[in-house]
């Protein structure tokens, strides 16, 4: 049975408010897209679509008996479903004015609006929120560090008895585990992916350009994904490795590297995969530093484990993939969990620093890239969950390189 989304959201406030009794929080506030959508389970239009900051708050109480509240603009506001689970809303006047010819609401007329939004009211609603919670003392987690300068003043100002702390480690810690509806999410998206690539690839061949592939791609998703939308598509053709926002045009030679870095979007959740073909033969560097990178891609599914520290895979594969065929590889990290993130890669990372610790429920990203001038981008990078005894790869595509 697939698990619910209302499932989904009580599990992560139990755990939220285990946090924040952890930490002697009174309440936790989101207000980057992602979290906001964590904690609240409606994706805000202003902030993902129109790339809008600091437009909407999620505030979760340590008190169980308490309502998670959203703070929106009225005219967003109306798209939050009623039903939403364990929410309520309190709404702000912005720029739009909605009418109501038919007396729906019994709303009065407000006179002038102001010309954009404004950022002094949501933060004046979320003073409101708190004190008619009781929260006139104490400590407050909000994501200061995600916030623009001016922002962060006018919550100050609006709120200016309360000591705010930043929320960013809790939302971090809390999203890396995963729960089984989020799972559910990474697996289909990571399955989408993976048809996309599937379908793009029967059609590449010589003269194929990064601009021509990344158009077959994204209808790839259109017709054989559900119409899953491409969250990202960093493709890639021959020795033009860096990425590209609006893709190459120059047709692809005959022993070309084919890059593959895409992850599709299901419920706002992002996979985050990788495979590298070649158009013809690979010549003998091509395969040296595949063969070295696929060593050390090979041996991280290996060694995974619950209660490994993150830092040890680095540690350990590193030097592999070095003794293997690249003796001056050098990666910041080999991989990072996976979800929410537009920017694909969250935290933690597999990183020589990383304490974390990998736990059943984790959705992790596993990578072995390689740049390299004149040679082009080779990458494999598989998801996987971490399980009781190890992980288990989501990913069914070979981790061969493929000749086209």
């Amino acid at each position: 049975m697939i698990p619910s989304k209302a499932e989904h959201l009580k599990n992560v406030a139990e755990r939220a408010r285990a946090i924040m009794e952890r930490e002697n929080v009174e309440a936790l506030v989101a207000s980057s897209c992602e979290n906001f959508y964590y904690l609240s389970g409606h994706p805000s239009t202003f902030m993902y679509t129109l790339r809008m900051n600091e437009v909407a708050l999620a505030v979760m109480f340590r008190d169980p008996s308490r309502r998670t509240v959203i703070i929106m603009n009225e005219f967003e506001a109306a798209g939050v479903p009623a039903d939403l689970p364990g929410c309520e809303l309190r709404t702000y006047p912005t720029w739009v004015d909605v009418d109501d010819p038919l007396g729906l609401r019994g709303g009065n007329y407000e006179g002038r609006r102001p010309v954009n939004h404004q950022v002094q009211e949501m933060f004046g609603l979320l003073g409101q929120v708190l004190a008619e919670h009781g929260i006139n003392s104490g400590k407050v987690a909000v994501e200061l560090n995600s916030m623009r300068y001016p922002a962060v003043n006018a919550l100050r100002e609006a709120v200016p008895d309360l000591e705010f702390t930043e929320a960013g480690a809790s939302l971090t810690e809390l999203r890396a585990l995963k729960t089984p509806w989020e799972i559910a999410q990474l697996r289909k998206s990571c399955e989408y992916a993976e048809i996309g690539i599937a379908e793009t690839i029967k059609g590449i061949r010589a003269g194929s350009s990064a601009a021509e592939i990344a158009d077959a791609f994204r209808l790839a998703l259109l017709t054989h994904a559900d119409g899953s939308p491409s969250r990202f598509h960093m493709i890639s053709v021959g020795a033009h490795f860096a990425p590209a926002h609006i893709f190459d045009t120059r047709p692809g030679q005959p022993g070309d590297l084919i890059k593959f870095d895409v992850g599709v979007d299901v419920a706002g959740y992002g996979s985050d995969i990788a495979r590298t073909f070649v158009l013809g033969s690979p010549s003998d560097t091509v395969k040296r530093i595949y063969g070295a990178l696929r060593a050390g891609h090979d041996r991280l599914l290996e060694l995974i484990e619950p209660g490994m520290p993150m830092k040890h895979a680095f540690d350990e594969v590193m030097p592999l993939i070095r003794h293997s065929g690249l003796p001056n590889y050098n990666r910041g990290h080999l991989g990072h969990s996976a979800g929410l993130s537009l920017a694909a890669e969250e935290a933690p990372f597999l990183s020589p620093s990383e304490e974390t610790v990998f736990r059943p429920g984790m959705v992790i990203c596993l990578e072995t890239p390689y740049y390299g001038y004149g040679v082009g981008s080779i990458m494999i990078e598989d998801m996987v969950l971490v399980t009781d005894n190890g992980c288990e790869r989501l990913n069914k595509l070979s981790r061969d390189l493929i000749s086209l």
